[in-house]
């Protein structure tokens, strides 16, 4: 065996070999790492940075030729238990006291991925052994199967964790027309056909025996990969990875470093590497889903329906073959074309789609699933007019050729590409995990096991270098090729009212049979069968199992140093504290720095340095100045804030078109918010990042597109247009439409900005405003600069910029040297107001919730979803509010109380408690509920037990102990 040269990384420890060690060309310090077992043939994809945080995603290649749902159920029953710690909720429970909040997993199409994320490498290390011992040697029980997978209820209904989250997704419109390409392209020899989630039929008739002989096939080391991304000890990292490889030899689960005789590679050496053909010559295809007529050499189209009342929009989505996976030239090509053509205002496919009186559709989006064989690219087109949902295709053709005949806009070309290389480099420093492991998750599933594909699948610099060279008649050759004479599936979702009454039906119908064949006796022995596995899978986990497992040192977190400084007025009342009271030296060189740049404008800026190549600057704005009346109009004006004709300091004017086109040229990111996250709901928030060196680009915009843009009204009826197309389809989001009717009842519908502007109320008012544009237009417009001119009332307007803030000669130059006339004149002594709080403009209900309640049927979805509030603690600073934290953190964990007796019950697929001090609420929450009231009431008597020792119906008591609140405290 070679030896390395000093300083140089070993090519073999322990079993592992190491495979290949490829540095970033554009980032030096971040290295990547593959190794594989020689003994068991593990792979392991090592991603080295600084970061507090530090990733593992075991990933398994999920091969499935049926719609069974094998992949996504076995997902769900790993967190059951394992051979060395059999009990439910032991593995979150240990997670916690690594300095994790829990574990997580998504299943794909063609791979399942288990997650965790710690603070620091002490506690992950110490994790990961336990975590694979769950993945590769989970207990896979009967009792797991019926609460987590399906079962039926004691009311002879279907149910289940698996099943009540499919029948929250099953007949949406985004999964039907997913499910129906998949079948459109693909045979049923191929995978990638199948849907990995389960349909409800094929679940209903799953049994345990299948998923444990797909765990024994599947998940083996030689078909898994631990893709690790964070700054980990070399010594310490691969003495955990040899107790795992070591623990496959003693199981005798290793079959040698390819796998057993006869082993195929999924999906790169099975019948689904089989590229798909698109042929509408015939619309009975081999193998694959017929088509709908008429047959076209062209086009292959299929339409689907979904259940929906409002009829009046529908979706379409356009699918093309792409180039093979290998050829990554071409694959970056086709997503900066594809980005080209739909990423803003002026881009060829909004303005000709989206930017128009009446919108074809309100949203495009083109994206590529890399698969083997062939790549497939998909255009999908949002709120589509019923009306105009058979020729969209149509149009989008004659739209394709005419920008070849046209050309590129070679300009623009250079902004997308300048922004797609910074967009990558902002996302290295703000989600290193996710950029490195979408990359080595896939060179695991696809790229060559010899580890020479990696360097070229991490250099997208290389081939953004190589596509600066590109003309326009290579840009335009690449359209011709891939979306013109190339052949097109087209999948067209139409809503149908009939459809919501034949599925109510249907269910019905199932659990009448049910009734009828096998009367209360069966109805008993359902419940009975539940209770049994319920009592299996609650078994205690024994006290040592978790103590004995240390918490660690929060010294061991490389925490991310920051430093603070803040300039001109301060607010009255709370929170007025200058911040060097405070401060630390770091914070003090800041001030310094800061001061040094004075006067400050008549404006609240607080600074905050970070190590940073880009700069972050955010505008909050109170509203409560905003008229009652007017307060429904701030979604329709932050929709088009980026895109209003702009009267520039120096006096030049841009048309909207040239406000979009400067600012993706100056600004990489930006957007616009009612509230600050979920927090602050009464203000408005607008946010611009970019590099360092345009930050006084970025405070130009911050001027010029609050205090000097324009209303004019071809912008705001064409803003108006969309938005009021948009609402079919936001009706259909029943998280978003529970939280609505919540907030109709706790908030005041004519002082509160959240409550008008909630989809409930936007239905009603866009339309109105909608009709006002036809009838009296100027008076639409003058209530547009009410609005504005109440915003950007100086003692309302809060400044936040964070980035390398001592890079920056003169932080406070640009502020002064831009500002309108309207900041000038404000007086010397401006003291800010304080920003709103939701608790001020609750309604007598919202201050002291009683017993009422408001329901909405949403006939697109099969599931519910509710919001119950009760009163909260008074504000952030009440002397229970750590104590709620910790509270909420033991009741929201997985496998904790709510999830054991609520989900695991079949009631839910999601329950979570929330504190809102802001609002001084307590909101209970539930996700893709079956049977949202029983759900409640469960979590009510689990909520009552803890809290006053009662027993459970049952009999058995909960309770929370020290090792509990330990953990929360470590998650």
């Amino acid at each position: 065996m070679a030896t390395p040269a000093a300083g140089e990384a070993p090519i073999q420890l322990g079993t592992f070999r190491r495979l290949a060690r490829e540095a970033l060309p554009y980032a030096p310090d971040m290295v990547v790492e593959k190794w594989r077992s020689t003994a068991t043939g593990l792979t392991v994809l090592w991603s080295q940075f600084e970061n507090p945080l530090v990733n593992a995603y075991i990933t398994l290649a999920t091969e499935i030729f049926t719609d069974s749902g094998v992949p996504h159920t076995l997902e769900h029953l790993v967190f059951l238990g394992s051979k060395q710690y059999p009990y439910k909720g032991v593995l979150d429970s240990l997670a916690n006291r690594a300095f994790a909040q829990g574990t997580n997993a998504w299943t794909a199409n063609d791979h399942t991925a288990y997650t965790l994320t710690t603070a620091g490498s002490d506690g992950f290390l110490r994790m990961l052994p336990v975590y694979c011992d769950h993945v590769f040697f989970p207990t896979l029980t009967d009792a797991g199967f019926v609460t987590e997978v399906y079962h039926i209820n004691g009311k002879l209904e279907d149910a289940g964790v698996v099943y009540s989250e499919m029948q929250g997704r099953e007949n949406s419109s985004a999964d039907l027309m997913e499910l129906k390409t998949q079948r459109m392209l693909y045979p049923r020899t191929s995978a990638y056909r199948s849907e990995t989630g389960g349909l409800m039929s094929a679940l209903r008739v799953l049994t345990i025996d299948e998923i444990r002989d797909y765990h024994a096939q599947y998940y083996a080391p030689h078909n898994a990969a631990i893709v690790l991304c964070g700054p980990l000890d070399r010594t310490e990292l691969f003495s955990a990875l040899q107790s795992i490889d070591d623990r496959f030899v003693q199981m005798g689960t290793a079959k040698g470093e390819l796998g057993p005789p006869g082993w195929k590679r999924p999906f790169v050496e099975t019948a689904s590497a089989m590229p798909p053909v698109i042929d509408g010559t015939e619309l009975a295809g081999a193998g694959v889903d017929d088509a709908d007529p008429p047959a076209n050499r062209d086009r292959r189209r299929v339409f689907v329906n979904f259940p929906e009342r409002d009829e009046s929009i529908g979706e379409v989505q356009i699918s093309w073959l792409g180039p093979t996976m290998d050829d990554s030239l071409e694959l970056q090509a086709l997503d900066v074309l594809s980005t080209y053509l739909t990423d803003s205002p002026v881009s060829p496919m909004q303005q000709e789609f989206v930017e128009r009186d009446e919108p074809l559709c309100t949203d495009i989006y083109i994206g590529n699933n890399e698969r083997a064989g062939r790549t497939v690219l998909s255009a999908s087109f949002s709120a589509v007019p019923t009306a105009q949902l058979d020729e969209l295709d149509g149009h989008l053709d004659r739209l394709l050729r005419r920008i070849v005949s046209q050309g590129i806009d070679m300009a623009r070309m250079r902004t997308v590409l300048r922004r797609e290389r910074e967009r990558l480099l902002s996302q290295l420093e703000m989600r290193p995990a996710d950029c490195f492991s979408d990359v080595l998750i896939h060179d695991f599933l696809y790229g060559r096991q010899d580890g020479s594909g990696l360097a070229d699948s991490l250099d997208d610099m290389r081939r953004f270098d190589a596509l600066d060279d590109y003309s326009s008649e290579a840009w335009t050759s690449l359209l011709t090729r891939y979306l013109i004479e190339n052949a097109r599936l087209v999948v067209v979702g139409r809503p149908s009212a009939a459809l919501v009454q034949q599925l109510k039906d249907e269910t019905q119908a199932r659990v009448a049979q049910r009734r009828q064949a096998w009367g209360e006796q069966g109805a008993q022995a359902c419940e009975q069968k539940l209770q049994l596995a319920r009592q299996e899978n609650d078994a205690p986990i024994p006290p040592n199992m978790l103590q004995s497992f240390r918490i660690p040192s929060s010294d061991t977190i490389a925490w991310i140093k920051l430093a603070t400084a803040e300039s001109g007025c301060r607010a009255a009342g709370e929170c007025n504290e200058p911040l060097c009271d405070v401060a630390t030296a770091d914070d003090k060189t800041l001030q310094a720095h800061v001061d040094a740049d004075a006067p400050s404008p008549p404006l609240s800026i607080q600074f905050d340095h970070i190590s940073s190549k880009f700069v972050l600057v955010s505008v909050v704005m109170g509203t409560q100045s905003v008229p009652d009346d007017l307060r429904a109009y701030l979604t329709l004006y932050l929709s088009m804030v980026f895109s209003l004709p702009v009267q520039r300091q120096d006096g030049s004017s841009l048309k909207y078109e040239d406000v979009v086109k400067q600012l993706d040229e100056d600004v990489l990111e930006y957007d616009a918010t009612i509230g600050i996250g979920s927090s602050f709901s009464e203000t408005m928030a607008i946010e611009f990042k970019a590099p360092v060196a345009h930050y006084e680009k970025v405070v130009a915009w911050v001027y010029d597109l609050l205090w000097r843009s324009e209303f004019s009204l071809d912008r705001v009826r064409v803003a108006a247009a969309k938005l009021a197309q948009s609402l079919p389809e936001q009706k259909r989001d029943g998280r978003m439409v529970a939280s609505a009717l919540s907030r109709s009842m706790l908030f005041d519908n004519s002082t509160s900005t959240c409550e008008a502007n909630t989809i409930l109320r936007q239905a009603q008012r866009v339309p109105e405003m909608v009709d006002a544009l036809q009838e009296e237009p100027e008076r639409v417009l003058e209530h547009f600069n009410t609005v504005r001119n109440a915003l950007l009332r100086p003692e309302h307007v809060r400044i936040s910029v964070a980035g390398d803030i001592r890079s920056i000669a003169r932080p406070l130059e640009p502020w002064r040297a831009y500002m309108p006339r309207a900041l000038a004149d404000a007086p010397p002594s401006l003291v800010l107001r304080p920003l709103p709080w939701a608790r001020d403009i609750c309604t007598g209900l919202g201050r002291k919730p009683a017993l009422e309640g408001r329901m909405c049927a949403l006939p697109a979805i099969e599931s519910s979803y509710a919001v119950f509030t009760s009163r909260g603690l008074r504000g952030y600073t009440d002397k229970d509010y750590a104590p709620l934290v910790i509270t909420l953190t033991i009741l929201n964990a997985m496998e904790s109380f709510l999830w054991r007796y609520i989900r695991g019950a079949g009631l839910a697929y999601g329950a979570s408690i929330r504190n809102d001090a802001e609002a001084e609420q307590i909101h209970f929450l539930l996700y893709r509920a079956p049977n949202a009231a029983k759900a409640f009431l469960e979590g009510r008597k689990v909520v009552q037990a803890l809290a006053y020792g009662t027993a459970l119906d049952d009999g058995s008591h909960v309770a929370l102990d020290e090792t509990m609140l330990e953990s929360a405290n470590g998650a």
